[in-house]
Parts: structure tokens; sequence; C-alpha cells
């Protein structure tokens, strides 16, 4: 019988491949001073840190194909703003000067310090940027450390692998589409991160959260990712192989149908045009819509925004992700919002709870709220 691991999947697809081990761990920091004749040398240590950092960056952006959104190189361009922001790029040096400390450990004080302000907001999704943090401090720790680098994606025959790591960051997930990468599995992440958000207008499979795969899965061995279920399975037998196989045919012979015809009016046989509008339920989902050539949106579910979160949005935080909606397709696009369907399947995990019903799909939820 086949193993299931489960996570969250975030970008819909089914992908059958070998697996490839991306380790990239944590590195570990120590904390020793710094003669105070030589702090200066140690702050220009961190700069270069930084600008290679820069460079990385920048060089990974080049490599980007020209029909790519511009929304995907839009993620870079954010890491690249945090390595020029003065809380990445400066405070590190005050620390450095007032402790005579190395470069990494004030780099670590100025990440832990960040990392408590972004657990603290309110915003889910703003909640999820801290994840850039740590990507953009991993990335600098790793040139101060002269680590060994990671497997470079674009030197790895990954045609058709299935990657699984730990977490894995934007630049990562525009490499593994440039290496035409079938899915990927991570211990770490949410719908909400930017590289899950880039898997999902990528077209790349993926489970986020699915915890101990680097345990449990083994390196080249035979995998599925169901994205649309968060579902990974492992030893696997013919008979769902080839179930999976039938569905990714399936799911083939319907895209390409598709491509053909997004551009094209629905119009019936007695000559009336029909709207065809597209459900999201997240903000970034909107960009697929438009891609895609859908007339709208006719169903935007809102309980994303109070899904996985200690606590309740405020009117603001609704009306920046309608606006980002909006914004994306455009004001003469018809756009429907639904009232929050909270309850049976879709329990909310902050703020109030209301009494246990015996018949949820019929009690007090959506507009009956």
């Amino acid at each position: 019988m086949p193993l299931a691991l489960h996570g969250i999947g975030v970008s819909r697809g089914c992908a059958i491949g070998e697996t490839y081990h991306l380790l990239r761990d944590q590195p570990e920091v120590l904390e020793y001073a710094i003669p105070q004749d030589m702090v200066d040398d140690e702050v220009r240590r961190f700069e270069e840190a930084i600008t290679e950092a820069r460079r990385e960056l920048e060089d990974i952006r080049s490599r980007v194909a020209p029909n790519v959104p511009a929304e995907v190189t839009s993620f870079i361009d954010a890491h690249l703003l945090m390595l020029e922001d003065p809380a990445l790029a400066d405070a590190p040096v005050r620390l450095i000067r007032q402790h005579s400390c190395n470069a990494e450990w004030a780099l670590k004080m100025q990440r832990d310090l960040l990392v408590q302000v972004f657990d603290d907001m309110d915003d889910a999704y703003l909640r999820a940027r801290r994840d850039d943090v740590d990507h953009v401090v991993r990335r600098v720790q790793g040139i101060l450390l002269a680590e060994e680098p990671a497997p470079d994606l674009l030197a790895s025959r990954l045609e058709g692998r299935i990657i699984v790591a730990d977490d894995l960051t934007p630049a990562d997930t525009i490499l593994m589409q440039h290496q035409g990468v079938a899915a990927f599995v991570t211990e770490y992440g949410g719908p909400l991160s930017h590289t899950a958000i880039l898997a999902r207008n990528l077209g790349i499979p993926a489970v986020v959260g699915a915890r101990h795969a680097r345990r449990l899965l083994g390196d080249e061995e035979t995998i599925i990712v169901d994205g649309q279920n968060g579902v990974v399975l492992a030893e696997l037998d013919e008979p769902v192989l080839e179930h999976y196989r039938e569905r990714q045919r399936r799911e083939q012979r319907g895209r390409r149908e598709l491509v053909k015809l997004r551009r094209l009016p629905a119009i019936s046989r007695d000559q009336v045009t029909i709207g065809l509008q597209a459900n999201i339920e997240l903000p970034e989902d909107a960009l697929a819509v438009r891609e895609i050539g859908a007339d709208g949106i006719g169903l935007y579910r809102t309980e994303f925004l109070y899904m996985n979160r200690p606590d309740t949005p405020d009117e603001e935080e609704h009306l920046a992700s309608y606006l980002h909606v909006i914004r994306t397709l455009g004001p003469e696009q018809p756009i429907t919002i639904r009232t929050a369907d909270l309850g049976a399947d879709k329990q909310v995990d902050g703020g109030r709870r209301g009494p246990v019903a015996t018949n949820p799909a019929l009690g007090l939820r959506g507009i009956r709220l």
C-alpha cells in the first residue's frame, strides 16, 4: 500500500517523477568578539556579502524567460529591495560597531527582531512575509559563512524531477520552472508564501507543509504529487501509478483544448453569448483568471481571510484584498465577492467560534450569519 504524506496543496496539478533532494539546512551561527581595530574590516565583510547576494539575485532575474508575467520577477525584485532596506543593510552594521561582534551574529540578531515584527502583524499575508526575511538572510549568511554553495539548480539535470526540500525561495521556484521541474514538495511553508503564489502562477504542482518529507522520501524515488488534494504518494504500486497516469492524460488533453479556446467568445448554437467566469480563493489567483481569458470572477471565496490565523480580519484587510483583485482584472470585469461561508468543512481558526451544530450545512453560516 502506498505511503501517503499530507500537506497543503498550493498549486493544482498532478506530477509523477523521481525525487531530487535539495539540501539546504539553516546554518549554525555563533557569536564571537571582534577586536576593536578590526571592526571596520568586519563591517566591510558584511557589506561585501550584501553586494554578492544582490549580484546572485540579479543573475537569477536575468535568466527569467521574456514571456513570463511581470508578477513573477516582482518577487525577485522584492528580495532585491530588502537588501537595500536599512533594516537589513544598515542595522547589522550598527550592531557590529556597538557590540564588536561578528557580522553573522549581528545579522542573526537583526533577523530575530524583524521576524518578531512580522509575527505580531494582524494581516495574514503580511505575516507570511517573514519567510522573505528568512530567505534573504539565509542567502547573506551563506555568503558570510563561506559555505559550500548549494547545488546549482541550473547546472543540475532536473527536467521531470520532483524537488523535495525543507523550504524554497522564490528564486528557487523560478529556476525550477526554467529547468522543467515537474513539481515540488516542502516540509514548511503555507498558501500565502511568495513561493506558493509563484508555483500557482507558473503552473508547477506543489504541496507544502508535508512534515518529514525529506526523511520519508528517498532520493531518486518515484513519487506522485497531487497538488489539488495536498497529498504526496510514495512506495507506489502499478494500479496507483496507472490511475494517476490516466489522470495526467485527461488533464493534458483538457488543457490543450482550453488553450485553443481561451480567447474566443463563448457563443451557443443559437447565437447567445455566454459569459464564462472563474472562481478564486486567494487574491493572487486573479492573475490566473486574467491569463486564461475568463470574463471575470463568478465567485471570490473570502473564507481564506479567516483561516490559518489566531484572529479575524478587519475592514482594512478585506478592502486591501478586494482592491488587489479589482486592480489585477481591471474595472471593466465583473467580480462577485461571496459573504464568508464559514462552518462545517470550513472552520475558523481565530476569533469567536459558534455553538456546535447538529447539521452545520444548514446552520448559522454564510448570509444567515
